[in-house]
C-alpha cells in the first residue's frame, strides 16, 4: 500500500484538537487562565446553578477560548466557557438536568465570583493548552464514515494494513476541546445536529476520578446551541 494513500486516509480522519495539561506551571491571574476544579468568573447576577432536584451544582471547568490554539466552529462566538455539574450527576444516565454549561461572548461584562469548591474532592489546578493535529477516532465508534471503514477493512484483508498502526494517530483520553470523544465504552450518538466539542477526563493530579478512570463528554447543537452530556468508565 502506498504511503500516499495512508496520508489521504489520515487527512480524512484525523482532527485538530486542543489538549490540556494539568498544572506544571504557575497559574496566571488573568482572565485567560483555564482551570479544572474551579470557576471564578460569571455575570454579576449569576449564582451557583441548581439541578432538577433543587440541589446546588459545583464548578468543574473554566476555559478562556481566545487564548487556545484551536477552537471548534461551534464555539467560535464564545470567549469564556464554564461547566458546573450536580454532585449527583453520576447517579443518572441522562445528564440534562444535572449539568450547566455557561457561554459568554464578552468577558468584559464578567466579575470575579467565589463559587466554592468542586465536588468529588477535586483540587483546583490551572490548565495549559497544547495544539495537536492527529486526534483519531476509535475503531468501534460511529466516528468513522462507513465508506472509509469498508475501505480500511478491504485494505486490511488485501494488503495487511492495520488501522491503529498505519492510520490512526493518538486517541487522547485527557481534557480536550474538539477532536473525537475518547469513549471508554463503545460510545453514543449525541443526536442529529450535535457535535462533540469537549471532554473532561479523570485527572489524578486534580483528584478527579470519574467512577473508574472515566470521562465526561459534551456535545453542542450546531444550530440551536443546546448541550448534551454523557459519561462512561471502565
Amino acid at each position: 500500500m502506498s504511503n500516499e494513500r495512508i496520508v489521504e486516509l489520515q487527512s480524512a480522519l484525523q482532527r485538530t484538537v486542543t489538549l490540556f495539561q494539568t498544572g506544571g506551571s504557575r497559574p496566571s491571574p488573568s482572565v485567560e487562565q483555564c482551570w479544572i476544579g474551579q470557576v471564578n468568573l460569571a455575570l454579576p447576577h449569576e449564582e451557583l446553578p441548581v439541578d432538577v432536584d433543587g440541589e446546588a451544582m459545583a464548578p468543574i471547568l473554566q476555559l478562556y477560548l481566545p487564548a487556545l490554539p484551536y477552537v471548534p466552529d461551534e464555539l467560535k462566538e464564545t470567549e469564556l466557557l464554564t461547566v458546573f455539574l450536580s454532585p449527583n450527576v453520576l447517579d443518572h444516565d441522562d445528564m440534562s438536568g444535572y449539568m450547566c454549561i455557561r457561554e459568554y461572548s464578552d468577558t468584559g461584562k464578567l466579575v470575579l465570583k467565589d463559587f466554592g469548591p468542586a465536588f468529588m474532592s477535586i483540587k483546583p489546578f490551572p490548565l495549559f493548552p497544547e495544539l495537536c493535529q492527529d486526534d483519531s477516532p476509535q475503531w468501534d465508534s460511529d466516528d468513522i464514515p462507513e465508506a472509509y471503514r469498508q475501505e480500511i477493512l478491504r485494505l486490511e484483508e488485501l494488503e495487511g494494513l492495520n488501522y491503529f498502526e498505519d492510520i490512526a494517530g493518538e486517541i487522547y483520553r485527557v481534557h480536550k476541546l474538539g477532536g473525537y470523544a475518547a469513549f471508554t465504552q463503545p460510545g453514543v450518538d449525541f443526536g442529529d445536529g450535535y457535535a462533540f466539542v469537549l471532554q473532561i477526563a479523570s485527572d489524578a493530579k486534580a483528584g478527579l476520578n470519574i467512577v473508574d478512570d472515566g470521562n465526561f463528554y459534551f456535545a453542542k447543537h450546531k444550530k440551536d446551541g443546546t448541550w448534551r452530556g454523557y459519561f462512561d468508565f471502565y
